[in-house]
């Protein structure tokens, strides 16, 4: 079974990457919200058809042609799913790229083996040097596409999109029922558990946050401006770094806990629609990360997953009520 896969790795571009990077941001940025200002120019008059094209953009703006004509032209492609989705009704109104977005990023096509590996070191179109690259993982399928994305132009990554062949794994006839939990994500009816994630960065993050609101009071209480108290932006960025280490450490427990599931379970019952808990370690959107992770990994590697809401409201007994209902779910 041939199936999408995505790569990502840190990269560590060097100077002159850097600027091509940002000034590539800037283009697909700038001709995104170009069309998009041309598009609902357009709607207001009436006109459904007429629609702006990079090309037409280059003749007024001749510096978009220095950059990559693929990132422009997926750009387009982005605002017309956009708007696709808002016709839908599955999504609201597309929104202006901003400057001051701490993400940015552009993806760019494999068009005749533009985008390839020397090594642990990656070739882009239009640029003549190779990036180096934190190549942990060996990619095996035919690429398709690569996204390079940075956050707050010092941290940079890239997003290989590959045609790969995923051969499904084997059946173990066991099946297990799954309940949400505010503390490791997932409680299980198999007593198995094969990992927990790292709660160091949850602590610290919180201890971090503390000491933050207590400096943005010493300010306050100096009449100083945040944006100029050193204190307090120091460990700002404190905050923001264990943001993203805990956030990487969550996505990570994610992904090798959906492919244990799929690996060891043949049918996988997930509690349907659980009550959320504030301020907890994990929260929805991390339970939402789990569905969309093992739907797409059930679909790879041809196992069962169902969606069940348990009759007893005691926490112990909910995950085993929910692998019972399954099976009788299944078996009939």
């Amino acid at each position: 079974m041939k199936v999408l896969k995505a790569y990502k790795f840190r990269i560590y571009p060097n100077e002159e990457q850097i600027q091509y990077f940002i000034q590539t941001f800037g283009c697909v940025r700038f001709t995104y919200n170009q069309l998009l200002y041309a598009r609902k120019k357009s709607l207001q008059e009436g006109d459904y058809e007429t629609r702006m094209t990079p090309a037409q953009l280059k003749k007024d703006y001749p510096f978009l042609k220095q950059t990559d004509s693929l990132a422009l032209a997926n750009a387009q492609r982005n605002l017309d799913r956009a708007f696709k989705n808002y016709f839908s009704k599955r999504a609201g109104y597309p929104k202006w790229k901003s400057k001051k977005s701490s993400w940015q990023s552009y993806t760019t096509n494999n068009q005749k083996h533009t985008i390839y590996f020397v090594g642990k070191e990656l070739k882009l179109p239009k640029l003549k040097s190779l990036v180096k690259v934190n190549l942990h993982r060996e990619i095996l399928g035919e690429i398709k596409s690569a996204t390079i994305s940075a956050k707050n132009n010092q941290l940079f990554f890239v997003s290989i999109l590959c045609l790969e062949n995923v051969v499904p794994l084997s059946k173990t006839g066991k099946s297990i029922g799954i309940a949400y939990c505010p503390e490791n994500l997932v409680q299980m009816s198999s007593t198995d558990v094969f990992l927990n994630c790292k709660d160091n960065s949850y602590y610290q993050l919180k201890k971090a946050k503390k000491r933050l609101e207590f400096r943005a009071k010493l300010a306050k209480k100096r009449k100083v401006l945040l944006c100029q108290a050193k204190n307090y932006q120091k460990q700002k960025r404190k905050v923001q770094k264990l943001h993203m280490t805990m956030g990487n450490q969550k996505k990570d427990y994610i992904n090798q806990l959906t492919y244990y599931l799929v690996r060891d379970y043949d049918h996988i019952y997930l509690e349907k629609q659980p009550k959320f808990s504030e301020n907890a370690k994990f929260s929805e959107s991390d339970w939402q990360h789990l569905l969309k992770k093992i739907q797409y990994k059930v679909s790879w590697y041809n196992k069962q997953l169902a969606f069940v809401t348990p009759n007893v409201k005691e926490s112990e007994d909910k995950c085993f009520a929910i692998e019972q209902l399954g099976q009788q779910i299944t078996s009939s």
